[in-house]
């Protein structure tokens, strides 16, 4: 099975396997070749909505009639996310259908919704090198206002702790997902110091282990190195309108990307197998406050001889505070790889939990 790290720069997120896999993305110029119509056919879990009560309870009620495992409807949650309000009565019925890890998704899941669905109380104002001047002008197309936001937003990021929380999956070719286990790490991030990790939680018992030990996939990276380079003007970034979507409630605009390899400085590196790869993906803005919502990629171009296939990542923002202010910060992720010889896809399933303010006293728990 594939050992490796995969870095995923923007979000606190990567992969972390024994061996070594190491992406460190830069975006650069689109190729006018490519079409947003092909970009949106990618097949990202966007085009799969999220779940509803009825449907869940179905599946679970037929694999409890057959006998059969529900790891797949858990992971499906996961992936998916759920359109209504859990309650403790639906997770009774999960329990008396055998289902533990269906109600767990379910929990994880609806904290999810409402983390990306919460409004600010106390939004912190966005830093910019002229604080009389406006981040961005109404009469600037749509994605240069973003791009404006996206670099304030950079700059206006805190020191903050943050525990985040890992359901991993894996599967065979298109099997059903199997449960794999479950990892807590805690997270202080600062601007100057980048990110320490450590793993505090393994399968819910407290460890010693180091993200290296434990093995599979685990999660690493940096808070705001994708958003920085993705807007960054010498990356040469251009973006195509592909209209609206529906997100959790709220409609948002979307504009999908694609790095060309040729321009691409993203690398991956598995053992001493080492490639630069193209990347694409989608991002959901909100039309009211230019801000990012959703970011979704994945690596293309990867050579027939590579050891991974696949690579994708789909990140969520939503309001938390830290200290006395609001910031919009990444509240869930799912991150994916694919072995190309054995064909078994690993997952990790994402939350971001208890944010705090950092302090250089503070012990991260």
């Amino acid at each position: 099975m594939l050992a490796g790290i995969l870095g995923l720069g923007w979000l606190g997120v990567g992969l972390s396997l024994p061996v070594g896999l190491l992406l460190a993305p830069v975006m650069a110029q689109i190729g006018e070749a490519q079409t947003a119509e092909a970009i949106a056919s990618q097949g990202f879990s966007a085009m799969e909505p999220p779940l509803r009560a009825a449907e869940i309870e179905g599946r679970v009620r037929e694999a409890y009639q057959r006998n059969r495992e529900v790891d797949d409807v858990a992971a499906d949650i996961d992936r998916r996310g759920i359109a209504f309000e859990m309650t403790e009565a639906f997770g009774r019925k999960m329990r008396f259908l055998r289902a533990a890890q269906v109600e767990s998704a379910l929990w994880r899941a609806d904290e999810r919704r409402q983390a990306v669905t919460a409004r600010p109380q106390r939004p912190v104002a966005l830093m910019t090198d002229n604080p009389n001047v406006p981040v961005y002008r109404e009469t600037q197309p749509f994605i240069e206002q973003v791009r404006a936001v996206a670099q304030a937003y950079v700059s206006s990021l805190p020191d903050f702790t943050v525990r985040q929380r890992v359901q991993r999956y894996y599967r065979l070719g298109g099997r059903p997902w199997q449960l794999g286990d479950y990892l807590e790490i805690a997270i202080a991030y600062s601007a100057e110091k980048g990110e320490k990790l450590e793993l505090k939680l393994h399968n819910g018992v407290s460890t010693s282990l180091g993200l290296d030990e434990v093995g599979g996939l685990t999660s690493t990276g940096q808070f705001a190195g994708l958003l920085k380079s993705l807007f960054d003007e010498t990356s040469q970034t251009t973006f195509r309108d592909a209209g609206t979507t529906n997100f959790y409630g709220r409609t948002c605009r979307v504009f999908t990307y694609v790095v060309e390899t040729a321009y691409s400085r993203q690398t991956l590196q598995v053992g001493k197998a080492r490639t630069i790869a193209g990347y694409r993906g989608r991002i959901f803005v909100d039309p009211e406050t230019r801000r990012i919502v959703r970011l979704e990629s994945e690596s293309f171009d990867l050579p027939p001889d590579f050891p991974v296939s696949e690579a994708v990542s789909i990140v969520e923002f939503g309001w938390v505070t830290v200290g006395e202010n609001d910031y919009l910060l990444p509240v869930a992720a799912r991150v994916a790889l694919t072995d190309r010889k054995d064909r078994i896809t690993s997952l990790n399933c994402i939350t971001f939990q208890k944010y705090g303010k950092f302090e250089t006293t503070v012990v991260v728990e």
